[in-house]
């Protein structure tokens, strides 16, 4: 009885003070003392709950806002950019002082090839041609690796949390969609709509469509498996009009890049349904590599050819993604990629800086690449190329460091979903890995992996992988055990 009393003597005390406090601030127009009791609750959280306060964030991207000018020429996006600094602080706090974070994480083949790459980052941020510039692209990263690949991995040594993770991101993309395309229809969805209707959630047409692409295949195995996945009827039912809903968002979004990601995803189902090994894999895209070098001036000269041009018509739109010649976003991505080559070829082995792309690539252009769209001011994006991007701006070390990163993640998730014990491990692995093929292939036309719209799918898939490699494969590998059905 005595806690009790304590507890309501507590609350009356807190309660007046909270009152005394807004009155203070209507009488002062003091607006920001109505924010003290979310920034308390928000540092409890972040002390005390910090497992909650990662998927929480999680929940928070999808409509967070950005504010492109905070100050000194910076932007944020409000609330979760702050809330990242934050545990990124704390985390650095409370893992590496106190101990507390378990090392043998850092020993993971993905963890080493993640640490490569961000040491030799911050190795060609002395060397770049805008030091201030990649120093401020170098934290960026470093918090997004740190909350999201490294406590993301404490995060999902509990299996139920990489579930929780991904429909916490799910929930809030959904609503975004359902308002996009309310919008969307008062304009008949007009093409020349899709580009800002997801605003203010999301900047551009083409991270919505990246963010919306990477979950599709993960819904389909909800679909196709809802008894592994233990999916009851009703549930079964609201999934499947997620799936009708992110469809049609993709669809209306207009990103050819993301249609035709989910496209590739889809086809690389279809070896692993038939169980063919990750190496294979590789093997056969190394020949058709080889096949597309080869013959790269017979292809060229077929794409210039095409004379779709993007287009409110959808089948006239997809094939437009092979006119080089007249459209104007293709040819203007072909202009980058050529600057970003031309930079690289320059400056081999550390680039020209990480971030620095934007503010340096105008001396490389081509006149005969030049299109109406062209600009040697900096300001309409950077290399369109996640792999092209890092080559330009921190040499050739910094694209192999990201294609190793890469290279260990679809192994261990390709092992996993072959050989792990459980089956929802399988299941699981398959559908987040087909979810990060989405934007692998999204990634070869842009690059949006810095936004904290997909740098919580992007590391966090990384990490769900890591961890269901460390913490629910139990058992040897089996490394030479014929692969299983992953619906076994």
């Amino acid at each position: 009885m005595a806690n009790v009393a304590l507890s309501n003597r507590l609350y009356y005390i807190l309660s007046a003070v909270f009152v005394l406090l807004n009155g203070y601030a209507v009488a002062t127009d003091t607006d920001w003392i109505t924010l003290l009791p979310f920034a308390l609750a928000s540092l409890f959280l972040l002390l005390f709950k910090l497992e909650t306060t990662l998927l929480l964030l999680c929940f928070t991207v999808p409509i967070s806002f950005h504010y492109d000018n905070i100050g000194f020429g910076l932007g944020v996006s409000i609330p979760d950019e702050p809330m990242i600094m934050f545990i990124m602080i704390l985390a650095i706090f409370k893992f590496l002082i106190h101990s507390e974070y378990d090392y043998k994480v850092f020993r993971h083949p993905i963890s080493i090839a993640i640490l490569i790459n961000m040491v030799w980052v911050l190795i060609t941020c002395f060397t770049s041609e805008l030091p201030v510039v990649s120093f401020k692209f170098f934290l960026s990263r470093l918090w997004y690796v740190v909350v999201f690949y490294f406590l993301g991995v404490m995060l999902f040594r509990n299996f139920s949390n990489i579930g929780r993770y991904l429909w916490l991101y799910i929930i809030p993309l959904a609503f975004v969609i359902v308002y996009t395309l309310i919008k969307h229809s008062a304009k008949n969805y007009s093409k020349d709509a899709s580009y800002e209707v997801m605003q203010p959630f999301y900047e551009a047409h083409g991270v919505y469509a990246a963010a919306i692409a990477f979950f599709i295949p993960l819904l389909a195995l909800y679909l196709l498996y809802p008894k592994r996945l233990k999916i009851n009827p009703i549930l079964w039912v609201f999934i499947a009009g997620l799936f009708y809903l992110f469809t049609k968002g993709l669809v209306y979004s207009y990103t050819r890049a993301a249609w035709l990601s989910v496209i590739a995803a889809g086809a690389l189902a279809i070896p692993i349904f038939i169980r063919i090994r990750f190496n294979t894999i590789l093997v056969l895209m190394a020949v058709g590599s080889f096949l597309f070098i080869t013959f790269q001036n017979d292809i060229y000269y077929l794409m210039s050819k095409t004379q779709d041009v993007s287009s409110n018509n959808m089948s006239v739109h997809l094939k437009s993604v092979s006119n080089i010649k007249s459209d104007a976003s293709n040819a203007e991505r072909i202009n980058r990629w050529v600057s970003a080559y031309r930079m690289f070829e320059d400056r081999p082995v550390t680039g020209f800086g990480p971030g620095t792309y934007m503010f340096t690539y105008a001396p490389f252009q081509l006149y005969n690449y030049h299109t109406i769209i062209s600009t040697n001011f900096g300001d309409v994006g950077n290399a369109h190329s996640e792999f092209l991007g890092p080559l330009s701006e921190s040499g050739i070390i910094g694209l192999l460091s990201l294609l190793a990163i890469l290279y260990f993640v679809l192994l261990t998730a390709f092992r996993l979903l072959y050989e792990a014990r459980k089956g929802k491990v399988r299941l699981m692995s398959m559908g987040i890995m087909l979810g990060l093929v989405t934007y692998i292939i999204h990634g070869v036309m842009n690059n949006y992996s810095d936004s904290d719209k997909i740098a919580v799918l992007w590391w966090g898939s990384f990490a769900m992988i890591t961890a269901m490699d460390l913490y629910h494969n139990p058992g040897d590998k089996l490394v030479n055990k014929e692969p299983e059905s992953i619906e076994e």
